[in-house]
């Protein structure tokens, strides 16, 4: 009932809200030079595609114990945008930041392919065969550690040493930080008589050397708005473009015009429930709770509030779509659609069910409520007239 699912090679930068079957195939964390952690991935679909995901430091602890590396799961919304970092995880033009709407459910998906390495032969280094802005994977036999630092004096950690393959090439490698401190306390206490192999992952090259770090106008619309005679519109003299709300710097009423694009994802989700005396929002999401009106025993009624990206010139705004809004498209309720979503077994605000998808593509003239300090525009009422375009 949510939804369909899609592939990493449908995700589209913006568009925020989908669902796909992943593993995680590579999990990592980093040390911010502020002393802040956050969370890298490497996540893999059914075909074997796979995108880099990064998790900012202040949902740190809300993943660090939700996922596990090599594990499968139904991952849930996220915003995929242009892969413009210093390196390459995986060759994707596109990268993922989880957000507060992004969830995950974990099942059993053995479609999945588990990880495979994709290792860079040692000779195509040697010849040239690569580029400085991915990172690889490299295997190799341990011929000998050149020198060591182990940090102090204000120097970090530091463990050179040469990798070689079986045509007796070699190849220098540096290993930083943690990655020298767990190299060197492995080599110092293994006993084994035979050859050391090596596997490095996400491994940069800097000239020969592998480096282990992680690392329009709207003056028509206004004609056509006075001649549609629509009374519900006042202040018509005062349409502004979506690009021009955006550059104001106070709260106000105005009217302008655009098209639903895509579905903004958030913590909060497409619905909220709320007490029906005094329309105190609940959080929980619980059947019955006593509200700070004095009420006990209160029944909860649903609510939509959707957030949707609207388009107008190049420009794009955040418009927070409610029940009077959204009804007249969709033709259904927020409860009928919720008693839906439950019995598909995915009742949760940040699941998307497939019946909200009416409300995009639509050329809609809008009188908003610009809310400056969070950037959104509140949606008073909606005029839908041909004549407007």
């Amino acid at each position: 009932m949510s939804i369909p699912l899609i592939l990493i090679k449908n995700l589209v930068k913006r568009n925020q809200v989908w669902k796909m079957l992943i593993r995680v195939v590579d999990f990592w964390v980093v040390r911010e030079k502020t002393g802040l952690q956050h969370l890298e991935l490497v996540i893999q679909d059914t075909k074997g595609d796979q995108i880099h995901v990064t998790i900012h430091n202040r949902e740190f602890k809300d993943w660090i114990e939700q996922l596990i590396e090599h594990e499968t799961y139904c991952l849930y919304n996220g915003e995929p945008m242009v892969n413009d970092g210093t390196f390459e995880v995986c060759p994707n033009k596109l990268k993922l930041v989880f957000n507060g709407g992004t969830i995950v459910s974990k099942m059993q998906i053995p479609a999945i392919p588990l990880h495979q390495f994709k290792f860079k032969a040692i000779d195509d280094f040697l010849n040239g065969k690569f580029t400085t802005d991915l990172l690889y994977d490299v295997v190799g036999v341990l011929q000998d550690v050149v020198k060591t630092q182990m940090g102090g004096g204000g120097k970090k950690s530091c463990v050179n040493i040469t990798l070689g393959n079986e045509a007796g090439n070699v190849i220098r490698v540096a290993l930083w930080e943690d990655y020298a401190k767990q190299f060197m306390s492995y080599n110092n206490s293994n006993n084994f008589p035979g050859p050391t192999l090596l596997i490095l992952t996400h491994a940069w090259l800097a000239s020969t050397q592998l480096s282990i770090t992680l690392s329009t106008s709207l003056t028509q619309a206004s004609q056509s708005f006075v001649q549609s005679g629509n009374k519900n519109w006042t202040n018509l003299n005062e349409i502004k473009s979506i690009g021009q709300i955006s550059d104001t710097i106070k709260d106000c009423f105005t009217t302008t015009i655009g098209t639903t694009k895509r579905f903004k994802s958030s913590k909060f989700g497409w619905y909220f429930e709320s007490c029906p005396n005094c329309k105190t929002s609940n959080k929980s999401h619980g059947n019955k709770f006593e509200c700070v009106c004095g009420v006990k025993d209160v029944k909860l009624v649903t609510k939509y509030k959707i957030e949707i990206e609207v388009e107008f010139d190049n420009h794009v705004g955040c418009f927070v779509f409610w029940d009077k809004d959204c009804i007249p498209y969709i033709n259904m309720t927020d409860r009928e659609l919720r008693q839906l979503m439950e019995g598909a077994g995915e009742d949760n605000p940040t699941i998307y069910p497939i019946h909200l998808d009416k409300l995009l593509n639509k050329k809609l003239a809008f009188r908003i409520k610009y809310q400056s300090l969070y950037g959104q525009l509140s949606i008073v009422t909606i005029l839908n007239e041909p004549s407007v375009y």
